[in-house]
């Protein structure tokens, strides 16, 4: 019911990469995928009392290569143009590797801002 199409929503990586000593992102790749804020219970006990400035995003494998630890993530907005190589305007962060289940990628976001 996850990966159903009707239920996919556009966002935007920016794949990180380092260039000298300055972490720099590739152009953003437009993915439609499904994700929820975490609000549960058992995130509380994950995540800690910041369990509410993250996302979780559940996919298939086939996407397990789009996510990456400190990508940058536009949710709900589109990227500047032209594109800022820092993704100063980004408002999620991969917060860890992705996890892989037997046919389910999750994939965690951590927001960029504080809480609202």
């Amino acid at each position: 019911m996850r990966c159903l199409l009707r239920n996919k929503r556009t966002i935007h990586v920016c794949e990180r990469y380092q260039d000298d000593k300055i972490s720099k992102y590739k152009k953003p790749i437009e993915i439609d995928v499904n994700y929820q804020c975490t609000n549960s219970e058992g995130d509380l006990i994950a995540l800690g009392l910041d369990f509410p400035q993250y996302i979780r995003i559940k996919t298939d494998l086939s996407l397990l290569s789009s996510f990456h630890a400190n990508d940058r993530v536009y949710i709900g907005i589109t990227p500047s143009t032209p594109f800022d190589e820092l993704c100063k305007d980004a408002n999620y962060e991969v917060d860890s590797d992705p996890i892989v289940s037997l046919n389910v990628v999750e994939v965690n976001l951590k927001k960029l801002s504080g809480k609202r």
